[in-house]
């Protein structure tokens, strides 16, 4: 049974994780992968090789990310000057924007998502509920 409780709240835990990858944040309309890449290429000239190295996603998931950015007017890709074949990111005034929102509201956002990630991880087991 306690082995089936701890499953339980790994799982609980994993799907929050999980939401908060993959569903936009409260009201920034963005998950927090976008919110990163955004914030990479704010401050640094990344390619989406670069980007997805440190987000530490596949190529082709840094792409995905890339293009519905660039679908929605948040980044632009500009070729290097000195070579052809390599393409930059670079916000767009939209993006720089949407920058703000996330600087404002992500910290608030992912204080309350830790806060329910913690309640979640403190959940005790009916083993140590039966132990008290």
């Amino acid at each position: 049974m306690a082995v089936q409780d701890d499953l339980n709240k790994v799982m609980a835990i994993y799907g929050f994780v999980t939401q908060c990858y993959n569903q936009p944040l409260a009201d920034l309309s963005l998950n927090l992968p976008q919110c990163q890449v955004i914030g990479y290429v704010a401050t640094e000239r990344l390619s989406v090789a670069q980007v997805a190295h440190k987000l530490g996603f596949s190529a082709t998931r840094t792409s995905n990310l890339v293009v519905n950015l660039c679908q929605r007017g948040y980044l632009d890709q500009h070729m290097a000057p000195d070579d052809r074949r390599r393409r930059y990111l670079a916000l767009t005034a939209r993006g720089q924007a949407q920058l703000q929102v996330i600087r404002q509201q992500l910290p608030a956002t992912l204080h309350r998502a830790l806060t329910q990630l913690a309640a979640a991880a403190d959940t005790p087991t009916s083993e140590e509920l039966s132990d008290s």
